[in-house]
């Protein structure tokens, strides 16, 4: 399906969508086709063409012709069973009517020869499932779609297309035996194996396919051609894979295509204008060879009837034309003779023929009928999906008007094909029991199927829901309930989930308004509803149909509503608030065991009046409610800025006390599932604790500084958490008072919040609704890290206490691994130090031979990174160059170059060896003067030598004056 500039390959059972491909450029997708390729259709077509002759040719067509309408139980079953239908002989009456289309088969069967030659297998279409969009911009775009089997104890392989076509397709309700019988063994297969298949979509190819915008795109039943049409009523054939144009057809009107139709032989071409024109093109010779405007509105759907001598259409003027093409010699084209015409019920916003006899209509008011057409016979209405109940008729219209059609269980590329002669059928011919798929303007694509209890209506058996509008309220189900969860929109539905996709499964439809929120027993049998039509209505989920009416408790909308805890067959309580500032209660408990029992019709509905209530309860709106796990209170927030809580005493309301602290209105309550605690959210941006016994703040927390909307307990009472208005979830440990976990899950404010603990899996989930109409379930993974982060804290205390006990025995090697380990690059250089003050050669000798080459690339790259930090400082350089010496001298350079990062590491260590090198050789310069300071503190000696000449005593004696002192 494909929703402004994206497609989405979507699970019809859940509504999990597979895989999606967004259009590179900003554009608008206008037009949606799709078909699947089979392997071996080329070959069946090449053995067809090279068995028969011309005239062999036409009794095959004429044949096919008469088992596509025949009523005979032999072929049914046969068809069933996905067998091989054979050509055999006819009653009389089916064989005059073959020799009467013998010659229109007959003319056809060269350019079915044709179709099938060696160039044409050369260009046939390659297996797969292929997808085409046309755009405003003019492009034209071929994706495929691909899946992939991935085997836990084997290599992944490929699935064919066709495998998980025929999955998909007998995944729906009604559709064809052997289709049933496939998806069957793949389900068994997938249960045996636990096989994971992945989905991709990709882009194949894309063009400029005309001047205007492409208004429809149309995929052959073989797949090698894709028409286009055009709004200035241009067709365009193209060979897709092999990229050329095959035909360009020029209708006789200017009139935006609306429709075309190839019959399955590719004989005809028919087109439907905007305006009503119906064109009709010999799809061989590439000519007109009929039009005619039978109708005067645009022209929803076409089709060919088995002998190729009429068209059928209906267009949105209601009319269902019969139409018989006039070919005569002589002339290119002639009109379009209108043999029977017949007007339908519904005001028709879309159609499809699932084949000449079954016509499927979808009305602008969400009816959808399924009618039976017959050329000599009246029209007969096989099935109806009679209009949903709802008050506001315009409103209703305009949200069912139905788009698009398509027939389940049957995709384009699956229909009838040849094979040697014969005509193969992978699906089952039209019957009277197909089920549909319906998209209205909702956005929602509705799974219809042949109602169990009346055969002649329609029955809706899942939704997928495209888009929710705002989303107000969520309410979860129990575990042991068949549903999931209620969606409260901003509509006057109601939509049930049964499972965590986006398929719903049923619809509570009976308010006349706007339902604001819901509620849901404990039990899951009974879900309340409140809407701004000042009613409250209690619900059967399983017959989804109104039990009770609550009439005469409000004047106001109804904003919020809460069922009691502990509940009983005739003791079950409801409590809902308003904007008209009352508190009401409702008891429900006794109604339903009445009703129960009662012998009355079970449509009924109940009438009920409050038991008890509050007038006044607040001075302002009262925006929510929430009753306490023991039924022993009820509290409620509004506009005032106050929490009051209120006692139940039997069916009695009491006040309790009115708490007071927030700055601004209460936007949310909950009471914790274990201690006697009520939790707070304001529009201040605070939640406060107040405690129930001593009706005091125990702790206020300034979560945001915008508003607080939505706020529930989890994890037995030992966190909250919030949305606000911007729409960010943040998780709070109520013990520290902080913040362990947020995101930003929305981009507007969170009005729905409810969380899931699933004590079976260990999992916690939380579901976020906003008004960007997306509804969020986040997983929370908060207790898994806190208790991840206390083993690894745990763990690094005992390799802390193993480091110092290393240290302290002497056994500097093990020391060395572990700070290296650890990531302690201050233990890791004290360990050198006191190693080298020990015994210097011993560590030299070490860390060459034995823990430098043990390193991996990682703990390299760690040292190397320390060494850095160390040869910056001149008080560690002398480390850092020990490291560096026993690196180069234990390591070849290759290896040390294949370090990672090592470019980067290797300037900084040069310039600062180069550094304190230098700084090294002036230290040495300048211990020469020390040299010269020592020697000048020598006493001074008469000598007639030069200073710091090395002195000879023997000739000091010989010197004159040596010989003068010495007399002397």
């Amino acid at each position: 399906m494909a929703c402004g500039d994206t497609v989405n390959v979507v699970r019809t059972a859940s509504g999990e969508v597979l895989c999606r491909y967004t259009l590179p450029v900003e554009d608008v997708i206008l037009h949606i086709d799709a078909v699947t390729v089979h392997e071996s259709a080329g070959d069946d077509n090449e053995d067809a063409a090279a068995a028969e002759d011309g005239f062999a040719q036409a009794k095959i067509n004429a044949g096919a012709a008469n088992r596509s309408t025949t009523t005979s139980e032999s072929f049914r079953k046969k068809a069933r069973a996905g067998k091989t239908a054979k050509l055999e002989e006819e009653d009389a009456r089916h064989v005059m009517q073959a020799e009467k289309r013998g010659a229109v088969a007959s003319a056809r069967a060269p350019s079915r020869g044709a179709a099938t030659s060696h160039d044409e297998r050369e260009l046939a279409a390659p297996p797969g499932s292929y997808v085409a969009v046309g755009t405003r911009s003019l492009q034209v775009y071929v994706l495929r779609v691909d899946s992939r089997v991935e085997l836990p104890t084997s290599p992944s392989l490929s699935l064919s297309a066709e495998h998980g076509a025929v999955a998909e397709a007998a995944s729906e309700k009604g559709s064809a035996a052997e289709a049933e019988g496939a998806k069957g063994d793949v389900v068994r297969a997938e249960t045996a194996t636990e096989v994971l298949v992945q989905y991709s979509i990709k882009l194949e190819r894309n063009w400029t396919a005309a001047q205007h915008a492409i208004s429809v795109v149309h995929f052959s039943q073989s797949g090698i051609y894709l028409i286009s049409g055009a709004t200035d009523g241009t067709v365009k054939v193209w060979n897709v894979f092999h990229h050329h144009l095959t035909h360009n057809l020029v209708c006789a009107h200017n009139s935006l295509v609306q429709s075309v139709c190839l019959d399955p032989s590719e004989a005809y071409l028919a087109v439907g204008s905007f305006e009503g024109h119906v064109t009709v093109f010999d799809f061989v010779a590439k000519r007109m060879v009929a039009e005619g405007r039978p109708h005067v509105q645009a022209v929803e759907s076409m089709t060919f009837n088995d002998a190729l001598t009429h068209v059928y259409s209906i267009a949105r003027d209601r009319r269902l034309a019969l139409n018989k093409m006039m070919c005569s010699e002589g002339h290119k084209s002639t009109e379009l003779k209108e043999v029977r015409a017949i007007v339908v019920k519904e005001h028709v916003s879309s159609a499809t023929f699932e084949s000449a006899e079954m016509l499927h209509v979808g009305a602008m008011d969400g009816v959808v009928t399924t009618y039976r057409v017959s050329e000599s016979e009246a029209i007969q209405v096989v099935r109806r999906l009679p209009k949903a109940p709802a008050s506001d008729a315009e409103d209703s219209a305009e949200e069912a008007f139905v788009r698009s059609l398509l027939v389940a269980g049957k995709p384009k590329g699956t229909g009838m094909r040849w094979l040697r002669g014969f005509v193969v059928h992978d699906t089952l011919p039209a019957s009277d029991t197909s089920s549909l798929y319906v998209g209205d303007a909702g956005f929602n694509i509705q799974f219809l199927a042949p109602a169990t209890a009346e055969r002649s209506q329609y029955e809706v058996i899942r939704t997928i829901v495209g888009f929710l509008d705002q989303l107000l309220d969520v309410k979860l189900f129990p575990e042991a309930s068949p549903l999931h969860r209620a969606v409260v929109t901003n509509s006057k539905d109601v939509r049930l989930y049964a499972s965590d996709g986006c398929v719903s499964s049923k619809t509570l439809r009976g308010h006349s308004d706007v339902v604001l929120c819901c509620a849901v027993s404990s039990d899951g049998a009974w879900i309340a509803t409140g809407a701004k039509d000042k009613e409250v209505r209690v619900w059967s989920s399983e017959g989804c149909e109104t039990i009770l009416r609550g009439v005469g408790g409000h004047a106001a909308e109804v904003t919020s509503l809460s069922f009691n805890g502990r509940q009983t067959d005739t003791y079950m309580l409801l409590f809902s608030v308003s904007s008209d500032e009352n508190l009401r209660m409702w008891d429900v408990g006794v109604p339903l065991a009445d009703r129960a029992l009662a012998e009355r019709p079970r449509s009924r509905v109940v009438e009920i009046k409050h038991r008890s209530g509050v007038n006044a309860a607040h001075t302002g709106p009262i925006y929510t409610v929430a009753v306490a796990p023991n039924d022993q209170y009820v509290a409620t927030g509004g506009k005032d800025k106050s929490v009051n809580v209120w006692n139940i005493t039997g069916k009695k309301i009491y006040r309790e006390a009115s708490l007071k602290g927030h700055r601004r209105g209460i936007s949310s309550l909950a009471f914790s599932p274990v201690d006697r605690v009520l939790a707070s959210a304001s529009n201040d941006g605070s939640v406060r604790l107040w405690s129930l016994v001593s009706l005091t703040c125990l702790k206020a927390m300034q979560v945001d500084r915008t508003s607080v909307l939505q706020l529930s307990f989890f994890n037995n009472g030992t966190q909250i958490v919030t949305g606000n208005a911007e729409g960010v979830l943040r998780v709070w440990a109520i013990a520290s008072s902080e913040s362990v976990w947020s995101a930003e899950a929305h981009t507007e404010k969170i009005w729905a919040l409810a969380v899931e603990e699933r004590a079976a899996v260990g999992e916690t989930i939380f579901y976020s609704g906003a008004a960007d109409g997306v509804l969020i379930a986040t997983e929370d993974y908060t207790a898994e890290e806190v208790t991840r982060v206390k083993e690894d804290r745990h763990n690094m205390i005992q390799q802390e206490q193993a480091l110092a006990n290393a240290l302290h025995k002497g056994e500097f090697s093990e020391a060395f691994m572990l700070a290296l380990r650890l990531s302690h690059p201050r233990h890791l250089r004290q360990v050198l130090v006191r190693w080298c003050a020990k015994d210097a050669r011993q560590c030299e000798s070490a860390l060459r031979g034995e823990l430098l080459p043990a390193l991996d690339a990682e703990q390299m790259t760690r040292l190397l990174q320390y060494t850095r930090e160390w040869i910056t400082n001149s008080r560690h350089c002398m480390v850092a160059t020990l490291v560096l010496y026993t690196l180069i001298s234990s390591r070849h350079f290759e290896a040390v170059a294949q370090v990672p990062s090592m470019s980067s590491l290797i300037e900084p260590l040069l310039a600062h060896t180069r550094k304190h090198s230098q700084r090294q050789h002036d230290l040495l310069r300048r211990t020469y003067y020390i040299d010269y300071v020592i020697r000048g503190l020598v006493p001074n000696v008469l000598t007639s030598l030069p200073p710091f000449v090395h002195h000879d005593d023997s000739q000091k004696e010989k010197s004159p004056l040596a010989k003068r002192v010495r007399v002397e």
